[in-house]
């Protein structure tokens, strides 16, 4: 019997050790590709309008998504107002407008995010598991309706270094997504 008990403490004590090394998996979809150059010019449009960053259905429930998803709204709002800043902003839910001239449209969307908040991160470590998130932009040109770039953008933060930082990395990773975004359009302009 005192086998028995010694063996199943032993088993016991693998199965927890295994379960911390390894956390909970985060398994979202990566790009297969790099995001391709924009067919047209971002300069070439007149106007410049920017939906709120809109989220899957799926992914909405969450609470520390739906934070998530108002820091990288802030961020790309923010710092596209740099890029463009006569750009006009559309509130999530509502239609692009009938559009005077040439108008660029921007519908930045997170398809996929799995966010570990601070709090799972102080109280859980490593055990909440990574942190990810995968946002795809879409750029429309209101004359034609033709869209001329959709690149998608993949960040994560490790269930480790987002333990060590607790939860620091997991914070910086929304930036990373939201300086990918403005960097493109950047880069299109």
């Amino acid at each position: 019997m005192k086998r028995i008990l010694t063996l199943c403490n032993r088993v016991g004590c693998v199965i927890v050790v295994v379960c911390f090394f390894t956390g909970c998996a985060t398994n979202l979809t990566k790009p297969s590709s790099s995001p391709r150059p924009s067919k047209v010019k971002f300069g070439e449009f007149s106007n410049v309008e920017v939906k709120a960053v809109g989220i899957s259905e799926s992914f909405a429930s969450s609470g520390a998504n739906q934070k998530a998803l108002k820091k990288i709204d802030e961020l790309v709002f923010r710092d596209l107002r740099m890029v463009f800043p006569n750009m006009k902003r559309i509130e999530s839910g509502s239609d692009f407008p009938k559009a005077e001239g040439r108008t660029l449209q921007i519908t930045p969307l997170v398809k996929e995010i799995k966010f570990i908040g601070g709090n799972a991160r102080f109280w859980v470590g490593a055990m909440a598991g990574s942190s990810a998130v995968l946002m795809q932009t879409t750029y429309r040109d209101s004359s034609t309706g033709e869209v001329i770039a959709e690149p998608e953008f993949y960040r994560a933060a490790g269930a480790y270094s987002g333990a060590l930082s607790i939860g620091s990395t997991d914070n910086n990773m929304l930036d990373q997504i939201a300086q990918d975004v403005v960097n493109y359009t950047t880069l299109n302009r």
